[in-house]
């Protein structure tokens, strides 16, 4: 079958929040962009570009395609340097500093004209400028099979018009396509990717059970869907959490001997068989 693998590099144009979890009133973010929500933004512009956007079942159909012939890496703040881009991880030293801010807002109570209490809440997200007032970039990896169906044929006019994270309709999460890097082939079923001894991993590792050469904190790889009605007479889309909560090794555990892994769907990694 075989596998093409593109080197993808977006510029931030706005605000950038991928949830990860609540501390107090406030909601942080991920330092990254995960592999679903690299697949669920594709999936959405191409669904849109066919004239269904308004047909919840078209995204789950184009969505199921688009699992099966893409696989994606997680996309990661990166900053230029010279022709080329320095990536840049949340377990590095002055990651939070360089590149996260947050905004504050509330509920206003209107007959009081005052802020409604207890509804005061910050969003942390990734900024589109460093504190230095560099521009910030977010780089990864797409890998496309070598032959995609008519539906998927115009993907890379697709990534032009991508919107990552949450607050969309805010206008967050813009970002502008940069480079759509053409690099090797990869042969076979699977795409695989190498991770030396002592470095860090930069997707979710799902773990059924402990992997032996793998140290660091494991979390549950859950996240909000859209449950799409099947006919135009059901009810209204409404979100739910995953039905299935997949145990993972997060990103940033440390790899304490080389091994091979299994990009699988939403860029999830698995041990490679022997």
């Amino acid at each position: 079958m075989g596998w093409q693998r593109y080197d993808l590099v977006f510029r931030l144009l706005a605000p950038l929040h991928s949830g990860w979890r609540k501390s107090g009133n406030l909601q942080q973010t991920r330092g990254y962009v995960p592999g679903k929500n690299v697949w669920a933004a594709l999936t959405a512009r191409l669904t849109r570009e066919t004239g269904q956007g308004a047909v919840g079942s078209a995204y789950e159909e184009m969505g199921k395609l688009v699992q099966c012939k893409f696989r994606f890496t997680y996309l990661y703040p990166a900053t230029q340097n010279g022709n080329g881009y320095t990536t840049h991880y949340p377990w590095d030293d002055g990651f939070d500093y360089l590149f996260l801010d947050s905004y504050t807002s509330t509920a206003l109570n209107y007959p009081s004209q005052s802020a409604e209490e207890g509804l005061l809440h910050e969003t942390e997200f990734i900024a589109p400028r460093t504190r230095d007032g560099d521009p910030v970039y977010l780089t990864g990896c797409l890998y496309a099979q070598a032959e995609l169906p008519a539906a998927l044929q115009k993907w890379q006019d697709a990534l032009t018009k991508l919107q990552f994270g949450g607050e969309r309709g805010y206008g967050w999460g813009r970002v502008a396509l940069v480079e759509c890097a053409q690099r090797e082939r990869i042969e076979g079923n699977e795409v695989q990717i190498q991770v030396a001894a002592g470095h860090q991993i930069t997707a979710h590792l799902e773990a059924k059970e402990a992997i032996p050469g793998v140290s660091g904190p494991l979390e549950p790889f859950i996240g909000w869907e859209r449950n799409n009605p099947k006919e135009p007479t059901q009810k209204q889309p409404s979100w739910k959490l995953s039905d299935i909560a997949i145990i993972c090794y997060a990103p940033g555990a440390t790899i304490i001997t080389a091994s091979a892994f299994v990009v699988g769907k939403f860029g999830v990694l698995s041990p490679a068989s022997d």
